[in-house]
């Protein structure tokens, strides 16, 4: 064979390097900013994530049962309500005649609203009873049995949504309006 027939070795020019390598580190740097985008994106749901828990307390003539956000952000409530025997009570005061009758003596009520905004560490005492340690006993007998069951929908500042039920908090895919 001739040299002069072959085909010529065809040579990467610096300007294809060049541009080639260009375009490699232009798509990384995307890359990178839409990892760190997503990163800083989770501190920031992160840095403002509400979490109510029930609370419960009692000692010798006296019994309280309450809520507190133990998160590092507010919780804002969507929706609150009792459930006692297949029916929904929109507050403790309802449910509470509802279990034991119209004697209310000895008990405190406070509830909460639709949109009431939980600041992190507060914490709100749904009822308080002051009274005889059998008659606490016999509340508390009756209020924490599978019969009655709390259940608060709340979400953060940016509308991301949790459900605690009874004792267990789940996160919920849409927030109710």
């Amino acid at each position: 064979m001739d040299e002069s027939t072959s085909s010529p070795k065809k040579k990467i020019s610096i300007e294809l390097l060049l541009g080639i390598s260009a375009v490699f580190l232009s798509t990384s740097a995307l890359i990178v900013s839409i990892i760190q985008t997503n990163i800083l994106r989770e501190q920031q749901y992160a840095s403002v994530w509400p979490h109510l828990e029930t609370l419960a307390s009692s000692k010798t003539g006296h019994y309280d049962y309450g809520i507190e956000n133990k998160g590092v952000g507010p919780a804002i409530i969507k929706d609150f309500e009792y459930i006692y025997k297949g029916s929904v009570y929109n507050n403790t005061n309802e449910l509470f005649l509802a279990i034991f009758g119209r004697n209310t003596r000895g008990a405190g009520f406070s509830s909460t609203k639709k949109d009431y905004v939980f600041k992190p560490g507060e914490s709100i005492s749904l009822f308080s009873v002051n009274l005889p340690d059998s008659l606490i006993n016999e509340i508390i007998y009756r209020w924490q049995s599978d019969s009655v069951q709390l259940k608060i929908t709340y979400s953060d500042v940016y509308g991301n949504c949790w459900k605690l039920e009874g004792d267990v908090t789940t996160r919920l895919s849409s927030c109710p309006d």
